[in-house]
């Protein structure tokens, strides 16, 4: 959008269009900007689309923009990956920050992901902990594509080693040797859950994924669960002292 608005990219010559995580970029305010991207290709054109899931959203634009299409479909199961270890923890939501402080100053230099719910959240929460002495970047989808490419630099350099995150870094994200995943706000779904897990324990090494559960969050969770086919222990926060 940024290229289209400043004339620095022209699509009249493009033959194929790919719409990937689809259920993501058509949700939470996306869709606007990937209708107005489409609208400016040409009619004449091979379109493909993929999504991990197919909400009615998807649906529905798969039906506006693809005609007579080949439809394949996957069902690999959701597991969570077994190079993870899971630390899950009922709490009361006053106590949050409080052990996201213990989990962020136990990271031993590596890179960690906190994912949030909201995008309002996901800022809110970068600000606390910058407030609170650490070196943070806050990655949502209300970025424009410079600011995003700063965070994730500093981020990937070390500069900014926690990143604060809504489930636009669940998925297309790779970064390198990420320590640990806090789930700082439980997610919508159970992919949601396995692709926000996934940001660590990558390509063979061992990660850390951590779950905060407010008592308002257990029946989302046990929800969770029950599509992940699996239990998880959870263990009562402890407050320091």
């Amino acid at each position: 959008m940024d290229h289209l608005r400043a004339q620095t990219a022209d699509l009249q010559f493009l033959r194929c269009f790919v719409l990937d995580e689809a259920d993501e970029m058509l949700d939470k305010g996306f869709a606007r900007d990937v209708e107005a991207i489409i609208s400016r290709t040409p009619r004449k054109r091979q379109t493909a689309l993929f999504s991990a899931t197919m909400p009615k959203w998807v649906a529905d634009t798969a039906n506006k923009h693809l005609q007579k299409p080949l439809t394949v479909a996957l069902d690999s199961g959701v597991q969570a990956p077994s190079a993870v270890e899971h630390q899950v923890y009922t709490i009361q939501k006053d106590d949050k920050i409080e052990a996201l402080q213990t989990m962020l100053d136990q990271r031993n230099g590596n890179p960690v992901i906190v994912f949030g719910r909201t995008k309002h959240g996901v800022k809110k929460l970068a600000k606390k902990l910058d407030a609170l002495g650490y070196s943070v970047g806050a990655l949502q989808g209300n970025l424009k594509q410079n600011a995003r490419e700063r965070v994730m630099a500093d981020f990937r350099s070390g500069i900014a080693p926690i990143l604060v995150a809504t489930n636009v870094a669940a998925r297309g994200l790779d970064v390198e040797g990420v320590g640990k995943v806090i789930n700082y706000d439980l997610p919508d779904s159970e992919q949601h859950f396995t692709h926000r897990v996934g940001r660590t324990g990558r390509m063979g090494r061992s990660g850390e994924a951590v779950t905060f559960i407010t008592p308002d969050e257990q029946r989302k969770w046990r929800e969770i669960e029950r599509g992940l086919g699996r239990r998880f222990t959870a263990k009562p926060w402890r407050k320091a002292g």
